[in-house]
């Protein structure tokens, strides 16, 4: 195999076709659904659709602005010194439940957040990864099956029909 070729599998479809593939089937899925939602709530026919989608994105945008603009300019009802002191009632809790010894390690209170972050995200977020990789891994292969399916179909049509590629 050259060094410049794309993988193939065993019918010659490449990991790129199927991802393009696999792309527009579902950019053409999600613009069936927005036509099929827009006239089912609005009843515009396929040709006003793209002009009431810009318009209902352009008040959506509207209404974000609006939003980050209050969120920006409300006041934080947290003060430094209330944070401060939370602060520190979180180092000496710490402090306590480690006993003595503690405070004669540099870094403790980062260390206990680090390690108390670790051990409640980490595991989810491994299974959840192991997850998406399994289904991932499941949907390609079938993908790859049925787009090797069809290839195989048309080869056989076309030796039928005695077609040159």
């Amino acid at each position: 195999m050259a060094a410049t070729s794309v993988p193939t599998t065993a019918g010659g479809v490449g990991a790129g076709q199927v991802f393009l593939g696999d792309a527009r089937l579902a950019l053409t899925l999600l613009n069936q659904a927005r036509y099929y939602g827009l006239k089912r709530a609005f009843g515009v026919s396929r040709e006003q659709a793209n002009l009431l989608t810009f318009v209902l994105a352009l008040g959506a945008a509207e209404a974000s602005m609006e939003g980050a603009r209050r969120l920006v300019r409300t006041p934080f009802p947290i003060t430094g010194g209330d944070a401060f002191f939370g602060g520190l009632l979180v180092r000496e809790a710490g402090f306590g439940l480690a006993g003595p010894a503690a405070r004669a390690v540099p870094g403790f209170g980062a260390l206990v957040a680090v390690a108390m972050v670790g051990g409640l995200g980490i595991p989810g977020l491994r299974r959840a990864a192991r997850g998406v990789r399994s289904a991932e891994n499941r949907i390609r292969q079938q993908r790859m099956a049925a787009y090797t399916a069809a290839r195989i179909a048309a080869a056989q049509v076309r030796d039928a029909l005695g077609v040159d590629d």
